[in-house]
């Protein structure tokens, strides 16, 4: 991978945009301290969106991106063969392994002396005690002391790596992203698209937890290791029989690790099945909703969503089972010490109970989180492996690209140039010789699929060489056939990466015919085009996309067919004043069909079959030949260096804190019985988990303090009734743990069915303005980075804090049951608990909206890199995309480090309150003392003890929990969402509505958004039962968008009438079903031939091929290696555009429909297909109303009518001699404009 290099931003150390981690010193971030301020500022100033976009100088993502690509590049150039995971230990370094380190001997150390000071301190309780109060005040002192030493390294080890697991994402990004930009075959890189959004949205977030957790598995593992010493040393082979038993679960990890990966290869996959329909499905909406294929699609989705539940389900319940087990293993370890002490007979020494209990617990909390980590790395390993095959994928070499020799003035060379698109493929250019010399236009025709794109392409270098030589000499410009409009302004997308010089691009709109056009535009060229150009016409796109080729300089012009989607009279103006005038002296490549240009070239190819049929003078081509008319004068509004203000980008909703996220996840399960068994289930276990230790400390306090205790309790209480009912308790609470982790996953599997559904049925069925207002990546965030967290990482939090919150709950219940003159200090802990809560919680809301929402850029820029990558390598764009990139990830690291690092603030200091609350208990233990009460005492040390831990798990889970319930909120967001109601049915036609297909249009208006002006205005047109109507009309007039009334696309006023049926009244599903149409942008989804040509299965093979061979395709899908049920690529690249619209007008063919509507069917065919669709046409739809828009006249003079559209307005309309009658009318101009020559007009 090349590397690619922007600019280093200097980070201003004064601005107000500086990053407040930037401005605190070590002290000042051990303690946690700089995050304060930073609230204190949140909460007076508020927070927006402009708010903390400048990273911290370590998550700048240039400067990491620039590191891991340096690491990856040396990896790769080993001799072994390349590893991600070894570039990413390197990328970690020996600082993340020492603070590991330093981490675990800390924490091991607080667990050694915390349970050996435990010990002495509980010797004062007992009736033969040891120890003097003084020694005692002492002994609390050091368990307070090594409480503080944990609370000091837990929270600043969990941001330390936070920061490095949000670096190793970043990099991550950055590196992916480059491979993107540089990789070497743009079109094969699409085929992966869903599977990059996938690895983006879901799996490369879980590298920012992963590193805080990897650790504790080996931190755990030291932790056992002493324990087990202590155990040796104190209590001997009792207590390391239980130490053996976590340390057995500790080992079978290993085969949840395998199976848990396994499992998690088979989501990752048909996850990236759902992304990849859901990416077509959201950029082909429109034309799903014309074709009424929303049904097919809903199913389709709906059979990958249920095998995808299938295996998370299954995910889920391993993950649960593993926990549910790592949650009471230290009580089962506990049980087996006792259960060993009492069956040997030794004698149940507080002090050693108590001790061991509070290493147990500790070592609980170890065993969970190495329990946690095991399963994110089960997640890492699958994701490593993405990664490393997609930097490991397009390295084969392209092409011979040596410098041209011995042919003078030459600008590309190719000789016996063969190449295709992939290597199972068959060649899509065979024996190719083609000599561009310098100053030269050379055209390139030939029938629809013989191979001209794929030319282009290999000059470009995207298709693979397979024999010959090709070499060029001089930057190259390319226009692409597909116009590549981004989501900018019209200015950005013409001058895209080259500097600005206003006179020369304002004579680039001149010669591109955007004067007029931007004109109309209020923001002019400072209007926002939207994703994809959706707020443009096929031309108005086409000719930006022109634009932008012809702005740069460059010595060479490959222009694939870009005249295709323009009017005759814009054509043939751009071709005279920009193909012949402005570019002159260019070397210059057009891809057309339209012969009368032909003319004018220096030389012209014909390929057939992806071989040259002919290459020479066009007068050799064909004997006659006519002039085209020269230099139209065309009156357009210039700009003249007109300024207009940016257009604004409609942000993205923010949240509110209306919606209780929680609520609406858990009330998304239907099923209430499930949910309220689910709370009595957790209430249960704790009851049962609280009595145990209960019941342990009676029995302690019962052998301890026997004079406390009557006669009759003493004998019926005897050791094994005590063993039986310890044994009791354990037993039902592991049922009871079980019965609970079955039951969760069903309600939360229930939650994620219940929550995808609406979301998926509000996109699918969305009205068509939402989806020309809201970015891809918003959406594509939501059905994927969003809908994974509900699915699997929000179960898992919910579950963690439910538990921890019952133990903390069962701790505060047991601690002042059993020492009422703690009620009040617990009163007053939960008085700070709420003032923490409401000092941090409304900035932490606010801080985690707006990272979600910094998140869709990201998506949005990266489907619009690979939509346009032929063109940025052309552009040499590669370092602006990046860059562009870099600021989107280092707006997104920015919020993201900031929320966390305030979280961990907030950690901190309840940590710290929670400290005191354990001194508390301790001394006042020891001022109100009874000496009858050992067991007491122990219960009350261990469990305040175990309140630190678990306050510290359920704040860090907490946060992490409150973060991804943001997908809750934002999956909620759209249940708000205006939808279509296809089965509407205020009048439900007949099954065989229209019979005729008599069309009116009555005082029709429409635009697409209230605040925009109307698109079509006041049209009145009627169009007779079987007539076949031409509607023409220069770019951006209308055309389409009468189109989108007839299909009710769009809200209009007026009526539109078809058999006297108002449209209106109509089910839009039956509406469109029972139109057929063709659209402007051919469209083929991934899938197979006849899933596109037939989703509902209602044909018969033979009826398939049959209308293949009317159009001319039976022999091109014959050829494919499964026919009918071979595979499209993502898009059908393996099409041509041409051969795309041939394939859409099968399906128009096949419906059978009484109105048929033909959007610019033919724009990209050759003539002779032209004339054979034509006939196919005529033969087909004799009896049906056809609406057809062109831009070639010849394809429309046949019509009965004509319709011409011109700003919006039905200008005239009758047939085309009365038209042609009228010599100042527009129909006469339009046809006077074209070629008379090319026309065959019957008087």
């Amino acid at each position: 991978m090349d590397s690619l290099r922007t600019e280093k931003i200097i980070i201003n150390n004064t601005s107000k945009n500086v990053h407040p981690r930037e401005e605190a010193n070590f002290l000042s971030h051990f303690l946690f301290c700089w995050q304060l301020k930073t609230l204190l500022k949140c909460r007076k100033n508020g927070v927006t969106d402009d708010n903390f976009t400048t990273p911290t100088r370590d998550h700048e993502t240039q400067h990491l991106g620039d590191r891991m690509e340096a690491i990856w590049n040396k990896e790769k150039n080993s001799k072994k063969r390349p590893s991600f995971t070894r570039a990413l230990a390197q990328f970690l370094g020996i600082k993340y392994v020492l603070f590991g380190l330093l981490f675990s001997v800390a924490d091991t150390l607080s667990m050694l002396l915390q349970s050996l000071y435990l010990c002495k301190l509980l010797e004062y309780f007992t009736e033969n005690k040891k120890p003097t109060g003084k020694e005692a005040f002492i002994y609390g002192v050091a368990v307070v002391l090594s409480i503080l030493l944990r609370v000091l390294t837990y929270q600043f080890h969990y941001l330390e790596t936070f920061s490095t697991g949000l670096k190793v994402r970043t990099s991550c990004c950055s590196l992916i992203y480059r491979k993107m930009v540089t990789s070497k075959f743009a079109t094969a890189l699409k085929h992966t698209l869903p599977h990059i959004l996938n690895l983006f949205s879901t799996d490369l977030d879980k590298f920012e937890m992963i590193f805080c957790y990897f650790h504790r598995m080996w931190s755990g593992i030291l932790k056992i290791i002493v324990g087990t010493l202590l155990f040796l040393s104190v209590s001997g082979y009792q207590g390391v029989v239980g130490m053996g038993i976590i340390v057995i679960f500790a080992l079978s990890q290993y085969l949840f690790f395998t199976k848990a990966a396994a499992r998690r290869q088979k989501v990752t996959r048909e996850r990236g099945n759902r992304i990849h329909i859901m990416n077509d499905i959201i950029f082909r909406m429109r034309e799903i909703k014309s074709f009424a294929w929303e049904t097919p699609f809903a199913e389709l989705i709906n059979k990958i969503r249920r095998c995808e539940l299938r295996h998370i389900r299954k995910l889920n319940h391993i993950w649960n089972e593993n926990t549910t087990i790592a949650e009471y293993l230290h009580k089962i370890s506990i049980y087996v010490f006792i259960l060993l002490l009492t069956t040997t007979g030794t004698p149940l020494n507080p002090q050693l109970i108590f001790m061991s209990v509070n290493i147990y617990n500790l070592l609980n909390i170890s065993v969970q989180h190495s329990v946690f980590a095991v399963n994110l790395m089960s997640d890492l390993k699958v994701c490593i492996t993405c990664i490393e095959t997609l930097l490991l994928s397009g390295q084969e070499s392209t092409a011979n690209t040596q410098k041209i020799e011995g042919i003078p003035c030459c600008k590309i060379y190719a000789h016996n140039l063969t190449a295709r698109w992939n290597p199972s493929q068959k060649a899509a250019i065979k024996d190719i010789n083609f000599i561009l010399g310098c100053g030269q236009l050379v055209a390139v025709t030939g029938d629809t699929g013989s191979g001209k794109s794929s030319l282009l392409q290999t000059i470009l270098q995207e298709l693979r060489i397979v024999d010959g030589i090709l070499s060029h000499d001089g930057l190259i410009s390319y226009a692409s056939q597909h116009p590549w409009v981004f989501s900018a302004t019209i200015q950005e997308n013409i001058i895209f990466n080259e500097s600005f010089n206003q006179n020369k691009y304002l004579n680039v709109l001149k010669i591109c015919a955007l004067e007029y056009d931007i004109s109309l535009f209020s923001h002019g060229d400072k209007t926002l085009v939207g994703e994809r150009g959706a707020m443009l016409s096929g031309g108005q796109k086409a000719r930006i996309n022109l634009a932008r080729a012809i702005y740069k300089d460059a010595d060479i012009y490959l222009l694939d067919n870009p005249l295709a989607a323009m009017d005759v009279s814009v054509a043939q103006q751009i071709f005279t004043q920009c193909v012949l005038q402005y570019l002159k002296t260019k070397s210059v490549v057009l891809i057309t069909h339209n012969l009368k240009f032909l003319n004018y070239c220096d030389k012209v190819y014909v390929l057939e079959d992806g071989k040259i049929k002919f290459s020479g003078k066009y007068e050799t081509l064909q004997e006659t030949t006519n002039n085209v008319e020269e230099n139209r004068n065309k009156t357009v509004t210039k700009l003249s260096g007109k300024s207009c203000k940016t257009q604004i980008e409609t942000k993205e909703h923010r949240g509110s804190d209306k919606i209780n996220t929680f609520t609406t996840y858990l009330f998304s399960n239907e099923n209430k019985f499930l949910i309220y068994l689910q709370f009595f289930l957790f209430i249960l276990t704790q009851v049962f988990i609280n009595g145990s230790d209960a019941f342990l400390s009676f029995w302690i306090t019962l052998k301890q303090n026997p004079t406390s205790f009557s006669i009759t309790l003493k004998e019926y209480f005897s050791d094994v009734k005590c063993l039986y009912f310890y044994s009791g308790f354990i037993l039902i609470m592991v049922f009871l743990f079980h019965m609970g982790s079955l039951n969760f996953v069903e309600c939360c599997n229930k939650c994620s069915v219940k929550l995808h559904n609406t979301l998926f049925n509000k996109i699918l069925y969305g009205t068509m303005k939402f989806f020309d207002n809201h970015p891809s990546g918003r959406i594509i965030n939501r059905i994927s980075s969003d809908i994974s967290a509900i699915d699997e990482t929000i179960p898992k939090n919910i579950y963690q804090i439910a538990r921890q919150v019952c133990s903390v709950l069962g701790i505060y219940v047991v601690v002042n049951a059993v020492n009422y003159y703690m009620i009040l200090p617990t009163l007053i802990l939960l008085v700070i608990f709420y003032y923490y809560v409401q000092a941090f919680r409304p900035v932490l809301n606010k801080l985690k909206r707006i990272a979600a929402t910094r998140k869709s850029p990201i998506y949005t820029h990266m489907v619009a890199t690979i939509d346009g990558l032929t063109t940025i390598k052309v552009s040499n764009a590669q370092k602006h995309c990046l860059s562009k990139f870099e600021r989107h990830q280092d707006s997104y690291n920015s919020i993201r480090y900031l929320y966390h690092a305030l979280h961990a603030s907030y950690a901190f200091w309840t940590d710290f309150t929670c400290m005191s609350y354990v001194a508390v208990v301790i001394f006042f233990l020891i001022i109100f003392k009874k000496n009858d009460m050992v067991g007491n005492v122990g219960l009350s040390i261990t469990q305040s003890l175990l309140l630190t831990s678990s306050i510290q798990c359920l704040i860090k889970i907490y946060g992490e929990f409150n973060t991804q319930m943001t997908s809750v909120e934002r999956v909620a967001e759209y249940d708000d969402l205006t939808v279509e109601d296809i089965n509407k049915n205020e009048i439900n036609p007949l099954a065989t509505w229209p019979t005729e297909g008599k069309i009116l249009f009555q005082s029709v208006f429409m635009r697409y958004s209230p605040e925009k002006p109307f698109i079509l205005k006041n049209v009145d047109v009627e169009f007779q039962a079987g007539e076949k109507i031409g509607i023409v009309g220069r770019t951006g007039a209308g055309k389409s968008s009468l189109i989108n009334a007839l299909f009710h696309l769009y809200e209009f006023e007026g009526t539109i009438l078809i058999d006297n049926v108002d449209i209106k009244m109509v089910p839009l599903g039956t509406l469109r079903s029972r139109i057929a149409t063709v659209p402007q942008d051919p469209v083929l989804f991934s899938g197979t031939i006849r899933e596109n040509l037939d989703p509902f299965k209602e044909f018969t093979d033979c009826q398939l091929w049959s209308v293949l061979e009317e159009v001319n395709l039976k022999h091109i899908v014959s050829n494919l290696p499964s026919g009918l049920s071979s595979s499209l690529s993502e898009a059908g690249v393996n099409f041509s555009t041409g051969q795309k619209q041939l394939m859409c007008l099968v399906r128009a063919i096949l419906k059978k429909s009484t109105i048929i509507v033909l959007d610019e069917a033919t724009a990209f065919l050759d003539l002779d297909t032209d004339k054979l669709i034509q006939a196919t046409i005529q033969k087909r739809f004799h009896k049906a109303t056809v609406l057809r828009i062109a831009h070639r006249l010849d394809s429309v003079m046949h019509s009965d009518k004509i319709l011409v559209l011109d700003d919006g307005c039905a200008v005239e309309f009758g047939t085309p001699n009365e038209l042609l009658q009228n010599v100042n009318g527009y129909f006469y101009k339009y046809v006077n404009e074209y070629d008379n020559s090319s026309l065959n007009i019957q008087n």
